[in-house]
């Protein structure tokens, strides 16, 4: 499971890193739906952590900013048990609880499904030189 959940984080720092490149060229939305990848990613771990934050953490997509946040998931899944319950409560205040692996797992899915938000929204502009960054892509490049 750890070795799964790992390849799923190096695959998603990978095609964080493309679409990270490509930003310049993007909207405003498509910035903004990049951007809450990374909000999320952020919320997660705080919550792995045992903190619950009350709202969307701000964390300016560079670089650096995307490989701590990606090392701070390695760590989590190297140190914690998959099987583990997490705690936490929601933006909301109800409280949840969720295994580690459930939320790694979502982690990384969420930033597969928003980044083909934004290809769609790149292909309704008619933007044709996005990153391909579909696994299989990752798979060849490794």
């Amino acid at each position: 499971m750890k070795n799964h959940l790992t390849e799923a984080f190096n695959y998603d720092l990978w095609a964080n890193l493309r679409w990270l490149e490509f930003l310049p060229q993007s909207t405003t939305e498509e910035k903004q739906v990049f951007d809450h990848i990374f909000m999320a990613q952020k919320l997660w771990s705080d919550r792995v952590k045992g903190n619950s934050p009350t709202i969307f953490p701000i964390i300016e997509p560079t670089p650096e900013n995307l490989n701590l946040l990606h090392q701070t998931w390695i760590n989590l899944i190297q140190t914690k048990n998959p099987d583990e319950t997490i705690r936490y409560k929601r933006t909301n205040g109800d409280p949840q609880t969720l295994e580690f692996s459930q939320i790694a797992r979502h982690v990384a899915n969420h930033g597969t499904y928003h980044r083909g938000q934004i290809r769609g929204l790149c292909q309704a502009r008619e933007c044709t030189d996005f990153p391909e960054t579909d696994i299989i892509h990752f798979f060849w490049a490794n």
